[in-house]
């Protein structure tokens, strides 16, 4: 006699008659296969779920409140009058002496850049998120990618003379003259880069008070310190206030942000 049919690997034929024990001896468990869905295993547990998320960024902006005079004026040079009334030779002169100055300034310089870009991201994700509908937040968006810019040039520039004066890396590329108007524009630029975060704390204020997403207190620090800023630069022609009180304004900035760590910033 004949038999057709399909055999399986325990020898039974048709449907799935073999023991329970069979069928299931092979089954690996579902949790350890390394093709399981996410999700599908343990989830976490109660004390995490209720454990707040602690963003990073507000310490970026601290850090950049503290960096930000050290890189712009702290390790900077500005040429007294006793110099440039001097001419080209003695502002060449006193420049190389401040050449260590200029480098270290320099790169502690680009460094607050970094820790700044990582804090503008977090703080306008977080107006963002709360005030979707302000054009302030946008606009402050436009204010911190200026900034940038202008601090990249400023730190660049610094560089750039630390590296012509006497004793610098670059210096058989530069002449004194060269020098000397570098030693200028640094001097100022120092400073007046830093509007761009001037501007950004006015977009801020402007978000802080009127659509109430950050402390009073803090929009009103940041109107008292743009409005102090802008109304220099326009009325005196100092946009170099910007270099003393926009750190200050970071400073509130990192301190009022990092009290909310963990409430969804």
């Amino acid at each position: 006699m004949t038999v057709t049919g399909s055999y399986d690997a325990y020898g039974y034929s048709g449907a799935d008659n073999r023991p329970v024990q069979a069928r299931h001896r092979h089954s690996p468990d579902a949790r350890h296969t390394p093709d399981a869905r996410p999700g599908t295993g343990p989830g976490p547990s109660a004390e995490d779920a209720g454990r707040p998320a602690r963003s990073r960024w507000p310490l970026a902006g601290l850090a950049a409140a503290v960096l930000a005079p050290v890189g712009s004026f702290i390790l900077g040079w500005d040429p007294d009058e006793s110099i440039t009334r001097d001419g080209t030779d003695a502002i060449y002169q006193a420049a190389g002496d401040h050449r260590v100055a200029l480098w270290l300034g320099g790169s502690i310089g680009f460094v607050a850049v970094l820790l700044l870009l990582g804090f503008a991201a977090g703080l306008t994700r977080l107006l963002e998120r709360r005030a979707p509908d302000s054009l302030a937040v946008p606009a402050a968006k436009l204010a911190f990618a200026a900034a940038l810019g202008g601090l990249m040039f400023s730190f660049g520039l610094k560089h750039v003379l630390a590296g012509g004066v006497p004793g610098g890396i670059d210096n058989s590329f530069y002449t004194k003259t060269d020098v000397e108007v570098l030693a200028v524009v640094v001097s100022q630029m120092q400073y007046a880069a830093w509007w761009g975060v001037i501007a950004a704390a006015a977009c801020v204020a402007v978000v802080s008070l009127r659509h109430r997403v950050l402390p009073t207190w803090f929009g009103i620090v940041s109107a008292v310190l743009a409005g102090i800023s802008i109304t220099a630069t326009v009325a005196v022609g100092l946009p170099y206030s910007a270099g003393i009180l926009a750190p200050v304004w970071l400073l509130a900035a990192g301190t009022v942000t990092l009290r909310l760590r963990g409430r969804e910033i």
